[in-house]
């Protein structure tokens, strides 16, 4: 009864999402992309209409969603049986849709030889499930350690004080709060938990190979997630960090509440437009490590629906969507990255100005081809679902001050019965 009544749901989402009338039919193709929208509407605009003048009998049909509805509407517009032909996903989100047997792959229609020799490998393997390509890379981006040199410098810290690994971070944590009393660093540990991605980063395993069991309640996790928390109890790190969602990472940099922010380069144009006040004091530098010296690599992808009723029209505008100069273009209007191994070459990428931009896109362009998926468990269909157990228990040691061994034996408890649920 509650699965009718949640496709039930699903479908009554589609509608009010869709509207009634506005039928598909073979010679339209429809593509959805992820919180693009408005910032980009003119380049999009300009893309589909080059692509429609050389391909006169298709339209294409654009529809913007909310990065955070993403994975609601696309299950939706699946339970309806009406999903778009061609949807831009977070790499992340693949594993679900691809378990589902809803996404094409492409391996059917290209060769994975021809594939490899477009993409950059690391981006080609963050659309692999099941050793399955079920997506194309498209943009792409990396971590980086974005901080308030005013504040630093008014706390006695000079650059080369900037911590490079998570162990300079947590000691970095203390000494500026003892200095201060405010604090250097917002970063999410318990809503949308950027921890996994440091225990990947120090060499520590969240799942075995396989993804059938949970690890992170080894002696080596536990150390770690406590040395963490012990920093947020002991109140050097902001409440929010805690019950924040990933959403407002930037917000309490750009005010100037705390002197560095652990995210992507892309986030500049946001401090820039919002805080030019704390940009003109903004400097960059190379993402926190762990003892592997391993970095996250964050990929979008462009995925095909099996129930596109046109793929070879989907399948090329996906790859006219990646080629070499339309995703150029593209980051020419963020600080992101391209996905093909033509592109990153572009002098663009490797030569430039004194501005700050500039520095963060040739560090970026630098070190992003050494970065890779440090959250393994991402590759499971069940990720969202194993990533909420995941932050409510550390949820539950900063507000429940329930130990931190216990709250990742019970988390490592439940995410086997879901692992090995297969």
């Amino acid at each position: 009864m509650k699965n009718i009544v949640l496709i039930l749901l699903l479908i009554t989402s589609l509608i009010s999402f869709h509207g009634c009338n506005n039928p598909k039919d073979e010679n339209t193709i429809e593509f959805w992309t992820l919180q693009l929208s408005p910032v980009f509407d003119d380049y999009f605009h300009s893309l589909i209409k080059e692509y429609e003048a050389h391909n006169p009998d298709i339209k294409i049909r654009w529809i913007d969603i909310p990065y955070d509805a993403a994975i609601q509407k696309l299950l939706a517009s699946l339970a309806a049986g009406n999903p778009p032909d061609v949807v831009n996903l977070s790499a992340d989100f693949l594993a679900k849709f691809a378990a589902l047997n809803a996404l094409e792959v492409l391996t059917t229609h290209i060769p994975a030889d021809s594939l490899r020799q477009i993409y950059l490998s690391n981006a080609l393997e963050a659309c692999t499930f099941r050793n399955q390509t079920v997506a194309l890379p498209w943009y792409l981006n990396t971590y980086a350690l974005i901080y308030n040199k005013k504040l630093i410098t008014q706390a006695g810290f000079s650059p080369s004080d900037i911590p490079s690994t998570f162990s300079e971070l947590t000691e970095f944590l203390r000494e500026y709060k003892n200095r201060t009393g405010n604090y250097a660093l917002f970063w999410n540990i318990g809503k949308d938990s950027y921890l996994p991605m440091m225990l990947g980063s120090e060499g520590i395993k969240m799942v075995n190979s396989d993804i059938t069991r949970a690890l992170f309640n080894s002696p080596e996790a536990v150390s770690l997630i406590n040395s963490w928390m012990d920093l947020y109890k002991q109140g050097f790190l902001p409440s929010e960090s805690l019950i924040n969602t990933g959403a407002s990472i930037i917000e309490p940099y750009q005010s100037g509440r705390v002197a560095m922010v652990f995210t992507g380069p892309v986030f500049l144009k946001r401090i820039k437009d919002n805080a030019p006040g704390i940009y003109s004091s903004t400097d960059i530098a190379p993402p926190v490590v762990g003892v592997t010296g391993k970095h996250e690599l964050a990929a979008m992808s462009v995925a095909l629906t099996k129930k596109s009723r046109n793929k070879k029209q989907a399948l090329d505008f996906a790859l006219f969507l990646t080629n070499n100069q339309n995703q150029l273009n593209f980051c020419k209007l963020a600080t992101i990255f391209p996905s093909t191994k033509e592109a990153m070459l572009d002098p663009y990428f490797t030569s430039g100005d004194s501005t700050l931009e500039t520095k963060a896109r040739l560090m970026g362009a630098r070190l992003l081809p050494k970065a890779t998926r440090l959250r393994y468990y991402l590759q499971h269909p069940k990720f969202d679902i194993l990533r909420d157990i995941f932050d409510e228990s550390i949820q539950s040691i900063g507000l429940g001050n329930v130990p931190v061994k216990k709250a990742l034996d019970l988390a490592v408890r439940e995410w086997n019965i879901i692992l090995g649920d297969q």
